[in-house]
């Protein structure tokens, strides 16, 4: 019964003038968001190999100098883009993603937003990511609010109950033809970008990317068909499931952030540079300042190698003390920028919660870190990128140290072959299993939202059959 009903519901959708504009809009948008998509990823990621290039060139290139000018000369490094960034762009699109390394202290990653769009658009981010979590959901809502409403208006209903079908039949088969669409337009954006892609597909991402949106489109679909079981008119079934899409698409994912800034703020800019400075000057703990320290690593270091005065060293001091400098600022970095992120993960978490009530924005969550462009993956790369800094500004102070210069030397050089011994910055993006478990409870809430819907799809077909609507 569910196979005949299904195709019947599939025929009706083709003859009805409107579903066939619906699903010929979806289909031209999803193509459309997957090649402007796909081009802006490939272009980002040229850039990023050609920024990579350009730094590692003029690192090679300058001239032989000092460790520690080459130090404070310092170099880039870039962050790749995610493994589905033309899928979802997440929030590679307002977070940095260039960072320059140096001696001293830890600097904020940038970025420059392209301005690629018409300023005469008035949303410059469609992307397939926006079509799969946002407009798909729509065209099921537009292509089946009437879906059982209408047959009841008309009296159809009656006459396929006359004929047999069962209530709860009849609501999986109009639940399966709308997510049947839905997935047919979810392979149709994954196709294409698996076609437009330039480069090898993360073939465990995009079949975890595709399975989390079947599943996503198969809770709207559900949803839609009880709506409609529900309503006595269409018009009461479309008002009611364009209210839940306009909350959960564009008021609920605004009230999330908002509440989360209110309940979290993070420090300005000012007030923690302002706090990083003078715990760097005055140390952590108000004691111990910079020319307290100094003094006692220059006398650690007399007493190591057993002389009265720094000319007598047979190292250079500067460099020691340079490095012992840095260790120091390295625990005001932890601690700051620790407290940083920790307060970024709540609001994430904070934020998340309301993936309980919003079933769309645990999809955008989970589609973010699939895609390797959600906040975590963003924290990863800060991350390694401090590690890759603290390792190559050693390297600089020990040479400048052991390398064969003495205290005061300051025309001492090290050779060409000393810095391309320097290994260039790699990123290694979290695997899949770490990125799903950093999202549990976004899943979590997915999966209650499919238990929960299941257990309406049995309600609503016991209430159809009893002749119950609004």
């Amino acid at each position: 019964m569910i196979p005949t009903l299904l195709a019947n519901e599939w025929r009706a959708l083709l003859r009805d003038g409107r579903g066939v504009m619906i699903l010929s809009l979806g289909a031209l948008l999803a193509v459309v968001a997957t090649w402007t998509a796909a081009s802006t990823d490939h272009r980002e990621r040229l850039g990023q190999v050609a920024a990579t290039e350009s730094a590692r060139t003029a690192w090679l290139e300058r001239e032989a100098d000092n460790p520690h000018s080459r130090a404070h000369y310092g170099d880039y490094v870039f962050r790749p883009s995610g493994p589905l960034a033309g899928l979802d762009s997440g929030l590679q699109m307002v977070t940095g993603r260039s960072i320059r390394l140096e001696a001293h202290r830890q600097n904020a990653a940038v970025h420059v937003p392209h301005r690629e769009a018409s300023s005469l658009l008035r949303f410059d981010r469609l992307e397939p990511s926006t079509v799969l979590n946002l407009l798909v959901p729509l065209v099921l809502v537009l292509a089946g609010f009437g879906t059982v409403a209408s047959e009841r208006e008309s009296g159809r209903l009656r006459l396929l109950r006359i004929q047999g079908a069962r209530p709860l039949s009849l609501l999986l088969a109009k639940s399966l033809a709308l997510w049947s669409v839905g997935a047919a337009l979810a392979v149709l954006v994954i196709g294409s970008h698996l076609v437009l892609a330039k480069g090898a597909a993360a073939t465990g991402p995009t079949v975890a990317y595709f399975v989390l949106h079947l599943v996503a489109l198969w809770i709207v679909a559900v949803l839609v068909a009880c709506v409609s079981s529900w309503a006595r008119r269409p018009g009461t079934a479309a008002g009611v499931l364009l209210s839940l899409w306009v909350t959960s698409a564009i008021v609920l994912p605004r009230l999330a952030a908002m509440t989360a800034d209110a309940f979290l703020p993070l420090p300005g800019r000012d007030a923690f540079e302002a706090a990083m400075r003078e715990d760097r000057e005055k140390g952590l703990d108000g004691h111990n300042p910079r020319d307290e320290r100094r003094l006692e690593v220059e006398r650690q270091v007399l007493e190591e190698y057993g002389v009265e005065t720094k000319e007598e060293l047979p190292i250079n001091l500067g460099g020691v003390l340079m490095q012992a400098d840095e260790e120091y600022g390295n625990q005001v970095w932890d601690e700051h920028f620790g407290d940083l992120e920790d307060q970024l993960r709540s609001q994430s978490a904070f934020a998340g919660a309301f993936s309980f009530v919003n079933p769309l924005q645990a999809t955008d969550r989970i589609s973010m870190a699939i895609g390797g462009t959600d906040l975590n993956s963003h924290l990863a790369f800060l991350q390694q990128a401090e590690s890759h800094r603290r390792s190559f500004v050693k390297a600089l102070n020990d040479e400048d140290a052991f390398g064969g210069a003495k205290t005061g030397e300051r025309g001492w050089k090290a050779d060409a072959e000393f810095y391309a011994s320097f290994e260039s910055f790699r990123f290694e993006p979290r695997s899949l299993r770490e990125t799903l478990a950093g999202q549990s409870v976004e899943l979590f809430a997915l999966a209650l939202w499919g238990l929960g819907l299941t257990g309406l799809l049995l309600h609503s077909a016991r209430r159809l059959e009893r002749g119950g609507s609004l």
